[in-house]
């Protein structure tokens, strides 16, 4: 279980629940899954980069709500969202998990 973080207070057992619900009722099967993690504020026009593997043809949460716990531990400051894709028939889900904070780069670069 994730631990509470000052950075990430709204990071919850809650939060977490509802992403591995959204991932066992909704993305299963023909979606791609990927985790995605970005250090900007604004992030609508960003770039986002991926963090570990992409999960084809997904029956568990387990690995997801895993790796977006591993991109946390390692990305402490930064959005997370998770990006779906479903090729047949086409379509795309993002689903932001938490926002990025307001920190200057000093305690950025000490809290790491």
């Amino acid at each position: 279980m994730l631990m509470p973080n000052r950075h990430y207070p709204h990071l919850s057992y809650e939060v977490i629940t509802g992403v591995a619900q959204l991932i066992d009722s909704h993305l299963r099967d023909a979606w791609v899954i990927t985790v995605e993690y970005t250090d900007e504020i604004k992030y609508i026009n960003t770039r986002w980069k991926q963090w570990g593997k992409q999960y084809f043809i997904n029956y568990d949460s387990t690995e997801v709500v895993d790796n977006i716990f591993s991109c946390h531990v390692n990305n402490r400051l930064c959005s997370i969202r998770i990006h779906a894709e479903k090729f047949n028939p086409e379509c795309s889900l993002y689903y932001s998990i938490c926002q990025a904070c307001s920190v200057p780069k000093e305690l950025r670069d000490s809290s790491i």
